[in-house]
């Protein structure tokens, strides 16, 4: 088995796939490298492919009238994006910038969408996928629209822990190069209510963060700042 075939069972999307099948897939997949801070695409170009993330981190967002960037999601390893606009001519819905330099596959709109007209299972894994990111995003929404705003910073923070969060010993450590101003747009509140919310729990010795990187202490008193996660 070749690398690109190795790396296409590593994709969840992917991974039941017959050896046969991977090798067609092997045929018509891309791997493509982008440094920290490039663009995979930008919003409203025209869709060229479908891509997934061998490694690295994807941030995907809008930009609204004022100018303002709304981050729809942070994507890793084994995701797939965008997550909309098959079998269609829509032009990318948002902007894709790399966060930590990422390894892509990619495969070409056309390819994919036939891929999907002839593999069901495929197909039907592609709709679980997008039925999980709208899940995802109702959750974000009815989280940013209740509580206070220390509960929604916390109840990201949970979520972004389990995400994209490494264990070392007591510590939880997430590592994501976002400014607050971006984490803010994520729960619905402003560079300066995130800020305070950030230094209450700094104070109360249950986090440390810096530019890159967030310190949980203490996950279980974090929990507790939340009714439910």
């Amino acid at each position: 088995m070749g690398n690109m075939e190795k790396a296409l069972r590593q994709i969840p999307l992917f991974s039941e796939l017959t050896d046969e099948e991977i090798t067609h897939l092997s045929s018509i997949a891309i791997q493509r490298r982008f440094r920290k801070q490039s663009f995979v695409f930008l919003e409203g170009q025209e869709r060229e492919a479908v891509y997934f993330i061998q490694s690295g981190v994807i941030k995907v967002f809008k930009v609204d009238e004022q100018g303002h960037a709304q981050v729809i999601s942070l994507l890793h390893k084994g995701d797939m994006f965008p997550h909309v606009g098959f079998f269609d001519e829509a032009p990318y819905p948002g902007t894709a910038e790399v966060l930590k330099d990422a390894d892509l596959l990619a495969i070409q709109i056309e390819d994919f969408d036939r891929l999907l007209e002839d593999q069901p299972k495929i197909a039907k894994k592609v709709m679980q996928v997008m039925g999980r990111q709208l899940i995802r995003l109702q959750r974000r929404l009815q989280n940013v629209t209740s509580g206070t705003v220390q509960q929604r910073v916390v109840y990201s923070l949970i979520r972004l822990s389990k995400e994209f969060g490494v264990q070392k010993e007591s510590v939880m450590h997430i590592s994501l190069p976002i400014t607050h101003t971006e984490f803010g747009s994520m729960v619905g509140a402003s560079r300066e209510s995130i800020n305070r919310a950030l230094n209450q729990l700094r104070k109360a010795g249950l986090l440390e963060f810096n530019r890159n990187e967030v310190l949980i202490y203490d996950m279980k008193a974090l929990q507790n700042c939340v009714q439910s996660v």
